[in-house]
């Protein structure tokens, strides 16, 4: 089925990835970046200026007009400004995907951010203080979006690669482990046409069950 999406942090290592997956499946893409004149606007792409900075009501407007379906939000600071952007940017999309009338939305968090309880885990630990103020900030986002009432799912990966996708995933693994790009991009872009995936956090590392039939297991 297609649907109109708005894509936040399009310009992104994750975010180009899932341009392309979301253009493959057929669907139109509003594709959002502080540059967003790096995007190549097509018949399925829309490129538009978003800067996550700004005031919550010039973001609304900005969604607003899109006429948009659905919200998938990979945008991130690289530690830069994780308050603002990581944090208070993902905070004002979901108001404003609220205030237009967009249900679905798909985050890109990061490992076992959504759930702060397990970070004292030993096998868990270590990653989490080594970007400890960040986790706090991807923390405060995701639980932001579980308690909006929107139809959410959140893709939360290991550590990034630049290796080949291999189209395949585990899901909710004991600790930390590597993950292409490619793969958590698809895992993105499938969420979109995934019902079965909405209310649900996935914990995901490279592994052997295929994307689809990973993000579709029953709980």
């Amino acid at each position: 089925m297609s649907t109109r999406i708005i894509l936040v942090g399009a310009t992104g290592r994750v975010g180009a990835l899932v341009l392309e997956d979301l253009v493959r499946a057929g669907h139109e893409v509003v594709a959002c970046a502080r540059g967003a004149s790096k995007i190549p606007a097509s018949q399925q792409v829309e490129s538009m200026t978003l800067d996550l900075r700004d005031p919550l009501s010039q973001i609304t407007d900005a969604f607003r007009k899109t006429q948009a379906d659905a919200v998938v939000f990979t945008a991130g600071s690289r530690g830069k400004d994780i308050n603002q952007i990581d944090a208070l940017g993902a905070m004002k999309t979901i108001e404003a995907a609220k205030a237009v009338g967009i249900t679905r939305y798909v985050m890109l968090g990061a490992m076992y951010a959504a759930d702060w309880l397990r970070w004292e885990q030993p096998q868990v630990k270590p990653a989490i203080d080594a970007l400890a103020d960040y986790y706090v900030t991807k923390n405060m986002a995701d639980q932001y979006l579980i308690s909006s009432g929107l139809a959410y799912t959140i893709i939360e990966p290991g550590s990034l690669t630049e290796q080949d996708g291999t189209g395949a995933i585990q899901v909710e693994p004991d600790g930390p482990g590597p993950i292409p790009i490619a793969d958590v991009a698809q895992c993105l872009a499938d969420c979109v046409d995934l019902p079965q995936t909405t209310g649900r956090v996935y914990n995901i590392i490279a592994g052997g069950t295929p994307i689809r039939q990973a993000l579709t297991a029953t709980r």
